[in-house]
């Protein structure tokens, strides 16, 4: 399957206790979309109006992939409603395409992409501005960004050896090698997973690094500091993501 993605539009988790990791996101300072409505979602204020940016958690066998958002795509159509605060209901449509490899990957087509920026929503206790980057461990990184590059029409960088990027829009894909991600993120003992090639973790633009620090310090969160002010969590606090966060301030 070949596509033209105009950006990485969102993560899309499935888990077996969806539920679990969206309160341990709770602690970490996300608002969620309510309770009772599949998907719950962290969503952020989008680079572009018609691209949403957000992760979205799902029920069933798990497995962690990355939404390409296209323009024209031909494939199941769902519906999810979801009631705000003051109760106005938020009605999106999303046309979802096959899945992909060799990393999970699944084009998608937004018919309503204004339902995930609601302002309720992308306005986050820690400080959360945007999904940046999501990082991918591979044993053979220039081969699966090469077959990336092709299958999504996009762009390819050595970053340094041990790491490629693959970009389509403003949402960054990072492929490691295993020596080099635990390398990156020793500051939280971070291990690459058996079954390879394997979506490990995201990166989260905030405000501040401070006010997120004390977030994490009175919800108990372990965390760790590294190089620019970047506050790293374990897989073990999300539900199976690592969580870098990037202050802007």
């Amino acid at each position: 399957m070949k596509i033209s993605a105009r950006d990485i539009d969102h993560l899309s988790l499935t888990l077996t206790e969806p539920e679990a990791a969206a309160n341990r996101l709770l602690q970490l300072g996300f608002n969620l979309t309510p309770e009772g409505v599949e998907p719950r979602c962290i969503c952020f204020q989008p680079d572009q109006d018609d691209v949403p940016n957000y992760v979205e958690l799902l029920q069933g066998e798990p497995v962690t992939a990355v939404a390409l958002n296209v323009t024209e795509l031909e494939g199941e159509e769902r519906t999810h409603a979801w009631e705000t605060e003051d109760g106005f209901e938020v009605d999106a449509g999303v046309v979802v395409g096959e899945s992909g490899g060799p990393l999970p990957w699944f084009a998608v087509r937004h018919e309503t992409p204004d339902a995930f920026m609601e302002p309720e929503w992308i306005v986050h206790p820690n400080g959360a501005l945007a999904m940046m980057a999501v990082h991918a461990v591979a044993e053979n990184p220039k081969a699966i960004a090469k077959a990336l590059k092709e299958a999504w029409s996009a762009k390819v960088e050595e970053v340094f050896d041990g790491c490629m990027l693959v970009k389509t829009g403003t949402v960054e894909l990072l492929i490691w090698s295993a020596a080099a991600y635990q390398s990156e993120y020793k500051a939280i003992e971070a291990m690459a997973p058996q079954d390879l090639p394997a979506i490990v973790g995201v990166t989260i633009a905030v405000e501040r690094a401070r006010p997120l620090q004390a977030l994490l310090r009175a919800n108990n969160v372990p965390f760790a500091l590294a190089e620019g002010d970047r506050v790293l969590t374990s897989p073990e606090q999300s539900g199976g993501l690592m969580f870098e966060f990037l202050p802007q301030n």
